[in-house]
């Protein structure tokens, strides 16, 4: 029994943690308005109205490397000028570019931004890696899940939720 309380609260305490941040399915996402490790401003309120993707990966992270090939295909298939895809990683520019040269996305990178709260900036609270975050053109938060997403196992599921958010 001791055991068994021991796990529920542990559990309770990782759902909550889960749930905790600025992205929490079917609210209002904050504005996209952060620092990056060098506490440049990034602001991402210039897609406001749009559909937001946002892939948050690693180099050297086995999920988000398996699943780049695949997410640059759902995201050839449903480019659209109302769905934005982006790539959010904490490696640096130099770090990048050397890595890209053999493994390609094709969509916008943005680098240098510390979304495990490393530096103690906790804006976006992510916990692992792969994460990816659909933000709908209401600003509403649609889809925030850490796993990979693979064509052909979840891809289509993905790519009709990225679908219904565009038609509403």
């Amino acid at each position: 029994m001791k055991y068994l309380l021991i796990f529920l609260l542990f559990g309770f305490n990782l759902f909550a943690h889960a749930q905790k941040g600025n992205f929490v399915i079917n609210t209002q996402a904050s504005p996209l308005i952060f620092k990056d490790i060098d506490g440049v401003e990034v602001n991402l309120e210039k897609y406001k109205g749009k559909v937001i993707v946002l892939n948050f990966w690693n180099i050297g992270c086995t999920g988000c490397e398996e699943e780049r090939a695949d997410l640059n295909k759902i995201y050839h298939r449903t480019k659209n000028d109302k769905l934005v895809f982006l790539s959010v990683t904490m490696n640096k520019e130099e770090k990048i570019k050397d890595w890209l040269g053999k493994h390609p996305i094709d969509y916008p990178i943005l680098g240098n931004v510390d979304f495990l709260g490393m530096k103690g900036n906790e804006f976006f609270q992510i916990q692992c890696m792969p994460t990816t975050i659909v933000i709908d053109k209401e600003n509403r938060v649609v889809y925030n899940q850490c796993k990979t997403i693979f064509e052909k196992e979840n891809g289509p599921a993905f790519e009709k939720l990225l679908s219904e958010s565009l038609s509403k």
